[in-house]
């Protein structure tokens, strides 16, 4: 692939930015019980990203 190193890892810098941040606020909004729910649907969470974001670049490309 013949992708820009720079804004390759400045996008992943922006993304895993923003992850922490998510997960971060909704620990502090939903406390241990939020942390509990996470935990248990983690898995399910990060594939509905990836989908969404494979449905979204799909979009994109098809306009």
């Amino acid at each position: 692939l013949s992708m820009a190193l720079l804004p390759f890892t400045l996008a992943s810098f922006v993304g895993r930015g923003a992850r922490f941040f998510l997960v971060a606020g909704l620990m502090r909004w939903g406390g241990a019980r939020m942390e509990a729910e996470l935990h248990k649907h983690i898995d399910r969470l990060g594939w509905a990203t990836v989908a969404l974001v494979a449905v979204g670049a799909a979009a994109y490309a098809l306009r």
